[in-house]
């Protein structure tokens, strides 16, 4: 669930800028037409500084999300606000005539500041990145790469702006909304250069491949630590950076290992390039770096009385927190796991030995081939009371997740009460 403070504090920081530029606009000699153009211009930028502040993965913004994952679906909703506010500033930018004595236009020529090709440049490749974000059929690998260049057109945005408070005359760097505007944007410039400079030599832990296990439509990639294991909480995630042709994007993956394992275990569906490449090429002895931990889909947290979704892969959140349940836990979980025929449901075995052997764990295997389906109807017949008695925390595939939320919201059970995990990441 998308936690609200990390929102509001967003919604509150960008109306306090709002408040700030209209209020010292007031009786400005600048036109209407561009004091609105250089609003929706500036607050564009904004959004840009608040996604690169999100890129750089604060600690403490995690939790006010409600987790990394949330966190990145911020980031891609202010990447779309910012290519609309660009698109309708472009739309709304006045002629030099009609800017009035204090036009950013009028002052260009008298001081020969190239502020418009640091605009257009800037905004044109910032609409082409965002939207090729959006294209879902654009390769992960290529995205990765181009995506990479936002800090380049970032900056000269930020460039852009900085010239335009020193003309001067619309408003100037000493003003306040000029010194909101400069202090952050120069905070996202720096947010982009510590995530691309510092972050990857502090953030990340030195593993070596132990085994590749090849499952059914999964692999298993076992990683040893090359000094000592981080500490991380079940259902958390990480991104693995390997060395080796092919591999050298980081893609983020839940562990599905326990914390107490010695090692980590990353259960991985084939579903693209790379993690077909991962089942079929990667070897034992490979280098990898681990970026993380990650996420805040926590059960050990949560209340008694807890349900269990797992779709799929889904099942490697769940299969950490399992591993590390002992006797004497406390809680009472049902576990739903949901393939489409059984030899797909990876590990039930040891699924089963686990909820034998620490008690309070009812676990249940759903074949949709064989017309089982995860259903309300089906939750309020198999779970005791009513079903706003119960957390639910579901992992799998998307349109299952909104189906089971919808639901379970219109059978009474609050958004608190409901957690799911989240992997897309662009």
């Amino acid at each position: 669930m998308l936690r609200l403070p990390g929102v509001r504090g967003l919604l509150v920081f960008l109306a306090a800028y709002a408040v700030i530029y209209w209020s010292h606009l007031t009786g400005s000699q600048m036109g209407v037409d561009a004091r609105i153009s250089f609003f929706l211009g500036s607050l564009a930028a904004l959004c840009m500084a608040l996604a690169f502040v999100i890129a750089a993965r604060p600690k403490i913004a995690e939790g006010a999300f409600g987790g990394l994952d949330k966190m990145y679906r911020v980031h891609k909703y202010l990447g779309v606000s910012a290519l609309i506010l660009f698109l309708v500033h472009f739309a709304t930018v006045p002629d030099g005539d009609s800017a009035v004595e204090a036009g950013a236009a009028l002052r260009e020529e008298e001081t020969h500041l190239p502020i418009g090709p640091f605009g257009i440049f800037s905004a044109i490749g910032f609409i082409v990145l965002i939207i090729l974000t959006l294209n879902r059929k654009f390769a992960y690998h290529r995205w990765f790469k181009t995506h990479q260049f936002m800090g380049l057109f970032y900056t000269l945005v930020t460039v852009h702006i900085l010239l335009f408070l020193y003309e001067g005359k619309g408003f100037s760097f000493a003003s306040l909304p000029g010194l909101f505007l400069a202090t952050s944007l120069t905070f996202g410039l720096g947010a982009f250069f510590y995530k691309l400079l510092v972050f990857p030599r502090r953030q990340r832990h030195h593993f070596v491949v132990e085994a590749v296990n090849k499952l059914e439509r999964a692999t298993e990639v076992v990683l040893a630590p090359v000094n000592n294991l981080f500490s991380f909480q079940p259902g958390q995630f990480a991104f693995l950076t390997i060395d080796a042709p092919g591999f050298k994007e980081a893609h983020p993956f839940t562990i599905s290992s326990a914390p107490d394992e010695g090692q980590l275990r990353f259960t991985m569906k084939v579903l693209g390039d790379y993690t077909r490449r991962v089942r079929d090429e990667l070897e034992a002895g490979h280098s990898v770096e681990v970026e993380g931990p990650y996420g805040c889909f926590d059960f050990e947290k949560g209340p008694d009385k807890q349900v269990w979704i797992a779709g799929g892969v889904g099942i490697t959140p769940f299969l950490s927190a399992l591993r590390h349940l002992q006797p004497g836990h406390g809680k009472t979980i049902h576990v739903y796991y949901c393939v489409r025929e059984q030899k797909e449901a990876l590990f039930l075995g040891e699924l089963h030995d686990i909820a034998k052997r620490v008690g309070g764990v009812t676990l249940g295997c759903l074949q949709s081939n064989a017309g089982e389906f995860i259903t309300v109807d089906r939750l309020s017949e198999e779970l005791s009371g009513s079903l706003s008695d119960w957390h639910y925390y579901l992992c799998g595939p998307k349109p299952m997740i909104d189906a089971m939320k919808k639901g379970l919201r219109a059978e009474g059970v609050s958004a608190g009460q409901l957690h799911n995990e989240e992997f897309d990441m662009r």
